[in-house]
Formats: structure tokens, sequence, C-alpha cells
């Protein structure tokens, strides 16, 4: 079996260079009633919710808004919202202390996925801070019409894409990298136990990350 040149697969349709794509999970957004009344920030731990505020509406650009990471600060400049702060460490549990220690007795409005792994709430609960939670959108799974070339790199960006991957491909003679600590988790409990997560957790990383893994 050859290790040369292994593909990359993103389980999304985000397009990255390097990456192919194999969406097992695709995105839905929803389009609850939004008020800003009383607000002071936004909050965004993903892209996704992003792009599901400005879908409803363009009132959300009015107000400065906290980002979880470059990506997600990215996509609020260029869909002209004001980025007012870029988490230290791009998990939502250490997002959520970083916005503890920072602000006080202020109101925050988390635009967010129907479901979500972090324990954000709670948090925030044992801050002088208000959260307010909208669900924008759910990630649900796909089944693509094609299958991954093996063996192959497959980069798990959520613990949703280790849950939607399996019900459609096996695992085997497949190198997972993880995102981050909470898709490495799922990976764990999915018997998955051998894999490869980066330093930093973002898409590009993990994608430098296996162009760096050497064969003998």
């Amino acid at each position: 079996m050859k290790f040369d040149n292994l593909p990359i697969y993103l389980l999304t349709e985000e397009k990255k260079e390097g990456a192919l794509n194999f969406p097992v999970i695709k995105i839905n957004f929803l389009t609850p009633e939004i008020s800003f009344e009383g607000v002071d920030f936004l909050l965004f731990t993903s892209k996704n919710g992003v792009r599901a505020i400005d879908k409803i509406t363009s009132e959300w650009k009015n107000i400065p808004s906290l980002a979880i990471g470059k990506a997600t600060a990215n996509e609020i400049k260029q869909r002209g919202g004001m980025v007012e702060y870029i988490a230290k460490n791009a998990y939502g549990d250490e997002f959520a202390k970083e916005i503890a220690k920072k602000y006080q007795n202020r109101t925050f409005l988390f635009l967010r996925a129907k479901k979500i792994v972090s324990n954000i709430k709670e948090i925030f609960e044992n801050s002088s801070n208000t959260l307010i939670e909208k669900i924008v959108y759910e990630t649900v799974c796909n089944k693509p019409n094609t299958h991954i070339k093996k063996p192959a790199f497959v980069i798990f960006s959520s613990p949703s894409t280790v849950e939607c991957f399996l019900r459609v491909e096996n695992p085997e003679n497949v190198i997972p990298i993880a995102i981050g600590k909470k898709t490495r988790d799922s990976l764990i409990e999915h018997k998955i136990t051998s894999y490869l997560m980066p330093t930093k957790p973002s898409i590009n990383e993990c994608i430098k990350l296996a162009k760096s893994v050497k064969f003998k």
C-alpha cells in the first residue's frame, strides 16, 4: 500500500486549497425572530453563525461582535460587521472565560447552532454578564454520492463530522485529523484512538499537518 501524496478530505462543503470535499454534513439556516434590544455585543463561535444572521437581517452589523477565531472574525468583517474582540484560545469554554474576565455587567447575544458541545451558558451564569441565546442554524448529516479514495487523511472539524462520517464510511485505512479537543474526544468515544491533532484548532492547520507527515 502506497502512502505518498495521500488525498486530504474535508467533511464539509467549504473549499480549501489542498483538500478535497466529502461533505458528510450540511448546514440548514434557520429564521428565528431576533431582537437586538439591550444587546451590547454579539457572540459568534463559528462562521455559520455569521452567515445565518446575515440571511435574517442586516441590523447585526451595527453591534460589535466577538469572534472565537480569525476565520470567524474575517467572516464578520467581509460581511460588514464590527469585530470587537477575537478569542486568544479558540475553544468555546475558554472563550467564555475570557469574556467573563474582560467584561462585566454586559449583555451578549449568542447566535449559535442547535447543538453545541461547549459550556458557554454555564460559564456565563457564573459571571456578571447576561447571555441571550438564539439558534440560527443546525448541522445535519448528509450522504455524499461518492466514496473517499483510501488510504487518505480525513479532517474531522467537529464532533458532528465524526458521527456523520461513520454513518457512510468505514474508518479503516483513514488517518484522522481532529481539529480540536472536543472532536478528538468524539473520535475516542467511537473507539478511534489513533489520530493527529494540530497545535492550533483551524482547518488550515489541519491541512498543514497532513502535508507535513512523512512516511517511512
